[in-house]
């Protein structure tokens, strides 16, 4: 579903990412486990096309490697749910118009479509009641929530989460932690980013231990093979 060969990442001097190589299959949990700046964000940005690796290939889904035409760009990004540290809610917009917003660009515009994905939604993250409410009005641990709802709504095949518990108490952290569970269980994949063992520790999920750009060496021999596909 995703996978990664040899993929390296400069920014200027810096190397963010070297050489790195590794694999997921549909529907499967991991968890990039490292210090800031370990290069974790930079494989959440790989993965949406957001930037491009330096030297290597990244395959996500049917979607292989080099630049994408912005069409192709927005339908890679329609398989994807993403979840920022900070949220990045519209603050003009109340909690429904931010989810409803997701279900809008992927291009359901009437309201038999955009309305029970939503409540479906908001439900699921246990803010059914706060639909009408702008996101000053909210607790961090509700606007992380209603961040998963809106990563949620259309039902992607993979969540990326980028230290989805960084800006909250332990209790809200529990919560999104809860959430993201019962999303894998319902079938979806998860690729989550985080420095805090604990969180990988709450994750059925498969742990990479990330340092300066690489894998730990034990996993790096221990990762799983990557596909050679026809013509390869």
């Amino acid at each position: 579903m995703i996978t990664f060969e040899n993929v390296s990442k400069r920014y200027g001097e810096r190397l963010a990412l070297d050489g790195l190589s590794w694999h997921m299959d549909e529907g499967e949990a991991v968890v990039f486990l490292g210090p800031s700046g370990s290069g974790k964000t930079s494989i959440l940005r790989l993965i949406t096309h957001e930037i491009q690796p330096t030297a290597g290939e990244v395959t996500v889904g049917t979607f292989r490697g080099g630049r994408l035409r912005r069409n192709h760009r927005a339908l890679l990004r329609r398989t994807l749910g993403i979840v920022y540290q900070d949220f990045r809610l519209l603050h003009d917009r109340t909690v429904y118009e931010n989810v409803a917003l997701a279900v809008r660009i992927a291009g359901r515009f009437s309201d038999i479509d955009v309305v029970p994905r939503v409540e479906a939604a908001l439900t699921e993250v246990g803010l059914s009641d706060r639909g009408a409410f702008f996101p000053a009005e909210l607790s961090n641990g509700e606007k992380q929530r209603v961040a998963i709802a809106r990563a949620i709504v259309n039902r992607p095949a993979v969540i990326l989460a980028d230290e989805p518990t960084g800006a909250l108490e332990a209790e809200s952290g529990a919560e999104v932690l809860g959430i993201l569970r019962r999303v894998h269980e319902e079938g979806g994949a998860l690729v989550v980013v985080t420095n805090r063992p604990d969180v990988a520790a709450a994750l059925p999920a498969r742990v990479l231990r990330l340092s300066s750009g690489r894998l730990n060496a034990a996993e790096e021999a221990a990762a799983p093979p990557i596909i050679q596909r026809a013509g390869s």
